[in-house]
């Protein structure tokens, strides 16, 4: 029996309007937002992709030995679904492990904890529900998604949740991971991003 394969992919396509500036370069106790998910990836996928937003691809080619990529032209700028779908179009992959880039608290033993639910070849996608709410950019989904998606595209059905409507999803709770606490935590503008730096450590 072949050895599942992996593919990481760093989402860090969007605007980040809200936020003001963009999220994946955003400081935390000196890194950048982006560099928590390539910490808590790189061990756990054979690959790792940062799907770019095309403003910011020098930037992260100067600062990332990583693999950067941009959506496909067709589907530039039609989210997170397109970013995965790029991905998978360019690689060949069992299943596709996507992390956001506004996680800065998102780790390498959550990532590992994903990853053991693949062992049931009949799930598209390991999704977590935490406070009652669906983590669809902090999950795990297999290759035979990217028809789905690609359908979606084209549909301009862009929600992550339509997706999810198609698939064979295991959702995982924090009954079924062991978290410290703040891994799901997404920034979405400065007062938060004023929060967490005051945080004491």
């Amino acid at each position: 029996m072949k050895i599942p394969t992996f593919i990481g992919v760093l989402l860090a396509g969007g605007e980040s309007r809200r936020f003001g500036s963009p999220k994946a370069f955003a400081q935390f106790q000196n890194k950048y937002f982006y560099e928590y998910a390539v910490d808590a990836l790189k061990d756990n996928v054979d690959q790792l992709y940062i799907v770019s937003h095309p403003v910011l691809e020098e930037q992260f080619r100067n600062e990332a030995s990583i693999s950067i990529i941009q959506d496909l032209p067709e589907f530039q700028g039609n989210g997170p679904l397109a970013g995965i779908f790029t991905v998978m179009q360019k690689t060949n992959s069992d299943w596709y492990v996507i992390l956001p880039c506004d996680t800065p608290f998102v780790t390498d033993n959550l990532v590992k904890q994903l990853i053991t639910f693949t062992n049931d070849q009949s799930i598209d996608a390991i999704v977590p529900i935490i406070n009652d709410r669906q983590q669809p950019l902090i999950a795990v989904y297999h290759a035979r998604v990217a028809k789905k998606i690609e359908q979606l595209l084209k549909d301009k059905k862009l929600k992550m949740t339509q997706l999810l409507g198609t698939c064979n999803v295991k959702f995982v709770t924090d009954q079924d991971l062991q978290l410290q606490g703040m891994e799901f935590e997404n920034i979405n503008n400065k007062t938060e991003y004023e929060k967490i730096n005051h945080k004491p450590t």
